[in-house]
């Protein structure tokens, strides 16, 4: 039994989620791309695959290579600025 719980003891970090980065944009806001499109300059996409620039990108990140990216609720693009008010 004390061989298995060390078994076990030895594989825990590579069966563990990753380490927490609070400074990460998934960690920012909700709508992590606007997060990024609002504070990181031409990186308007948030990557749970990137660590640099707070995790920000300036491509959509590739579902192939990043299976974690989810894009915002909002479903607009995050690198849009137009405004949305109607006129007359």
């Amino acid at each position: 039994m004390r061989h298995v719980l060390l078994a076990m003891a030895a594989l825990a970090p590579l069966a563990a989620c990753r380490l927490p980065n609070l400074d990460h944009c998934v960690h920012k806001h909700v709508d992590s791309d606007a997060w990024c499109a609002r504070n990181v300059a031409d990186k308007a996409y948030c990557s749970p695959c990137v660590e640099e620039d707070h995790g920000c990108v300036a491509a959509r990140p590739d579902p192939d290579e990043c299976p974690d990216y989810a894009p915002d609720s909002t479903g607009g693009d995050a690198s849009s600025s137009g405004s949305t008010g109607s006129t007359g």
